[in-house]
């Protein structure tokens, strides 16, 4: 049987509109055995009303996902699992559920690069998956080490052992590292290794845990520490209350430390929360000291403003907040301590490097894209090329009979890389073959607006092509995917094909 868990069940209204593709979030921790073998922990979350369901042996309906995991080091393989995986039954489509998956894989000590693909079975035709994900196994056998820290939805007294069972408790991974607003409660499981080889048996040591700040400092509320006895494996299963944490970058920091206050090891999980009904404490900014950085020697309100704002297509929803709130304010210390506190968070050891690459790439948008009311950023080729990066294959139409002008721009690969967000957030998992359509409907202000993607969290309008033909198609119909062929007309071609 497949470790399955019915997680949420959740009711689809009829009216509804199915997604049209597989969705599903992917997680994963390293572990290791009480005889020093290390293995990896997988959890896949599936959004259910994403798949197709067929009625089944039972007369009940089901999904099924093919699942292929494949672990590489130096390009040669060193793990691999294919299997199919069967959603929880169902005799009501309108009425289904979220689900997880979860798989231990051993490996050792060492560096991966893991290729998950997913295919919806009853999907015709069928349209794989791909991602790809950085895997780093680094607990020692004889020295004193930290788990992966498991961020979990819930946790329960084990009353028969089953998948999920681990030191007496079934956890429930949560298989994100976005809290939403509604999370109350940050749950968390780790494991401590090998201090039974290290340390007498009357010696006791401290475990500090407790949440980080995107400016490396400890929240006074979220902080806390244990004394423990040696064991072969001890288990660490906490939460923090998390309501009155404002929206914002942050760390999860687990150390270890003996008697004598020495670290023994450390493990840091970052996570953003959301929490629009939380402010930021201001004093959170105004303790930083910015006078001798890059920022400090910007003095005109005007150009941090703009410098800033240029920060919206790779910043969070809650960082451009609080930006906007920072610029209406108009004090220019808290706009220079803002500014570099954004790239400090992206690049401690570097933060001007880091910044004056990214203003470079603002520079080019601002030049190419830029109308003579906007700047480039503020476009949407703009924001597009700042958030995901240069296209691999971009497609320009100035001059097609019957169609406004247009852009057709491919992605090989978005996983985050080509950005400055964390590539842990939802929606940056790696997607592939990515197209963008951009239609300059002004025809005077080279504003290009983004009428339809099929990448994840951008706009869809599957009839975009009837949109691009402002004479043989003057009523948009909505139910309308396709055109009448156009004499000249190559927009589905280009899609199709983009070179």
């Amino acid at each position: 049987m497949k470790r399955l868990l019915l997680l949420l069940v959740i009711l689809v209204n009829t009216s509804l509109v199915r997604s049209n593709e597989l969705t599903a979030n992917l997680g994963w921790c390293a572990f290791s055995t009480p005889d020093s073998k290390s293995y990896v922990e997988t959890y896949l979350s599936f959004i259910g009303n994403s798949l197709v369901y067929v009625k089944n042996a039972n007369g009940k309906f089901q999904a099924s996902i093919d699942v292929t995991m494949i672990f590489t080091m130096d390009d040669s393989i060193k793990a691999a699992k294919r299997y199919t995986l069967n959603s929880p039954e169902t005799s009501d489509t309108s009425k289904v559920a979220n689900f997880l998956d979860l798989q231990r894989i051993p490996l050792p000590m060492g560096f991966y690069t893991m290729q998950l693909v997913l295919a919806d079975l009853n999907r015709k035709p069928q349209r794989p998956i791909t991602n790809w994900k950085s895997v780093i196994v680094d607990i020692e056998k004889d020295s004193v080490s930290l788990s992966g820290l498991e961020f979990l939805d819930s946790y329960s007294a084990t009353t028969s052992n089953n998948a999920l069972s681990k030191s007496g408790y079934d956890l429930v991974p949560y298989v994100s590292t976005f809290l939403p607003s509604n999370m109350t409660d940050l749950n968390f499981y780790g494991e401590i290794y090998n201090t039974s080889k290290v340390m007498k048996p009357d010696e006791k040591f401290v475990v500090f845990y407790y949440i980080e700040s995107s400016m490396n400092t400890r929240m006074n509320d979220y902080n806390a520490f244990v004394k423990l006895a040696p064991q072969k494996i001890n288990s660490l299963l906490y939460s923090f209350k998390i309501g009155s944490l404002p929206s914002g970058s942050y760390h999860l920091v687990v150390e270890v430390r003996n008697s004598s206050n020495r670290l023994l090891c450390l493990r840091s999980v970052p996570f953003e929360r959301f929490n629009p009904g939380v402010s930021y404490q201001l004093a959170d900014v105004k303790g930083l000291d910015v006078s001798t950085t890059f920022a400090g020697k910007i003095t005109n309100a005007d150009t941090l403003s703009d410098y800033i704002r240029s920060l919206r297509p790779i910043s969070s929803d809650a960082e451009a907040e609080f930006a906007e709130n920072r610029i209406k304010a108009g004090d220019v210390t808290l706009m220079q301590q803002y500014l570099y506190n954004f790239w400090l968070a992206r690049n401690e050891t570097d933060p001007e490097a880091e910044w004056h690459k990214y203003n470079a790439e603002v520079q080019k948008v601002n030049h190419e894209f830029g109308t003579q009311i906007m700047k480039g950023y503020q476009t949407d080729r703009g924001r597009v090329y700042l958030q995901y990066g240069p296209p691999d294959q971009r497609v320009v139409v100035v001059n097609e009979p019957s169609s406004y002008p247009y852009e057709i721009w491919q992605y090989y690969h978005i996983d985050g890389s080509h950005n400055y967000t964390n590539v842990n957030q939802p929606g940056n998992t790696q997607q592939t073959n990515k197209k963008f359509v951009f239609a300059d409907f002004d025809l005077a202000t080279n504003n290009y607006m983004l009428i339809h993607s099929d990448a994840r969290g951008e706009v869809r309008d599957d009839g975009w092509k009837t949109r691009l033909l402002k004479r043989d198609n003057a009523i948009h119909n909505i139910d309308n995917t396709d055109v009448n062929p156009q004499y000249g007309g190559n927009s589905s071609d280009w899609y199709t094909d983009p070179h």
